[in-house]
């Protein structure tokens, strides 16, 4: 199953930008980076076929890093840029926001039990979709980042006589207060799930940021 990863360099200031009072424009970048570390090394884990969708710099140092194939965003919107990049499928887009997403979803999510799955997310929207063939309807005029991309996608595939596999609910890390959540997790988890994003926060912790509080 081929897994499209989308992500973007991590340039301060222009990731992660939620944490940034948290964290400061280099912490939130070496947060992002160490999150994306750690999702590609999980999809590669579960077996899938990982690539990058790129929105930024090809030649952003950290690219070269990451040791999969990696390809530009289009322009337009989310939507047009996931129906670019994943092609006639079938196929699955992840975000690199859940560095401990476990990895039997992920694996779940590749079997592909119905033309369409959703892994859906706590913020109303999902951190993946997979699908048999392209269904532009999906992704064609849809709000993205607003808390109705789940139950919107769910409207309308329905509409088209779909029933959507749902996965498990998870989160993504996008605010301070889900930063919290996953650190308490990571206190509980295995050593062996997220090393990156363990290794990074462990590093902040030790920082002394004029944007902590």
């Amino acid at each position: 199953m081929r897994c499209v990863v989308f992500t973007k360099p991590p340039v301060p200031g222009s990731c992660k930008t939620r944490l940034i009072p948290a964290l400061g424009p280099q912490g939130a970048a070496d947060l992002h980076a160490a999150m994306a570390r750690d999702v590609l090394d999980s999809a590669q884990q579960a077996g899938l076929a990982v690539e990058v969708s790129l929105a930024g710099d090809l030649d952003h140092p950290w690219v070269q890093t990451l040791g999969v194939p990696v390809t530009a965003q289009v322009s337009g919107d989310l939507g047009a840029r996931m129906l670019a990049a994943l092609g006639n499928g079938p196929a699955m887009a992840l975000g690199t926001d859940a560095p401990t997403l476990p990895l039997r979803f992920l694996k779940q999510a590749a079997q592909l039990g119905s033309p369409l799955v959703l892994g859906p997310a706590f913020d109303g929207g999902y951190w993946t979709l997979a699908w048999q063939r392209p269904i532009p309807e999906l992704m064609n005029g849809m709000s993205w980042s607003t808390n109705s991309v789940l139950s919107e996608t769910l409207i309308r595939a329905r509409s088209l006589g779909l029933e959507p596999e749902l996965l498990p609910f998870w989160y993504d890390v996008d605010t301070p207060d889900v930063l919290a959540l996953l650190k308490q997790q990571l206190r509980i988890l295995p050593a062996h799930i997220a090393p990156c994003t363990r290794s990074a926060l462990h590093a902040l912790g030790k920082r002394r940021s004029p944007y902590s509080s």
